[in-house]
């Protein structure tokens, strides 16, 4: 859940700046993974939306201080399986939120993706 967050938070700050609908989009999906990880019940127990809300300002301070380049390494090293995939799939459903994918969003989509070996076209899946 915080390496999806952390992945998310990645690519919309690319742009200069997270929007409110960026969040909001991030909580949901976030949910909706661990849903289907975890199940439904145990939603509340991994995903809460304060628990949520503290990890994405967490990651826009580490993003800060780590750099981008050193932030997607870390992010590369602790997600795996399916999960580099949904990192992926939540991140862009994030960025996409605000009804605009800068070209920063865009070129930062592509550093990660090519940092966690899952190729774009494999997000419609």
């Amino acid at each position: 859940m915080r390496a999806i967050t952390r992945a998310a938070i990645y690519l919309a700050s690319a742009d200069g700046a997270v929007q409110e609908s960026e969040i909001e989009a991030l909580v949901d999906d976030v949910r909706d993974v661990v849903a289907r990880s975890v199940g439904i019940e145990h939603v509340d127990e991994y995903a809460k939306v304060a628990m949520l809300l503290d990890e994405a300002r967490a990651a826009v301070k580490a993003l800060a201080v780590e750099g981008r380049p050193t932030f997607v390494q870390g992010l590369a090293k602790v997600l795996e399986g399916d999960f580099r995939r949904d990192a992926l799939k939540v991140a862009l459903d994030v960025v996409r939120a605000d009804g605009v994918v800068s070209p920063a969003e865009q070129a930062s989509l592509e550093e990660l993706s090519h940092a966690l070996g899952v190729e774009p076209s494999d997000l419609v899946r």
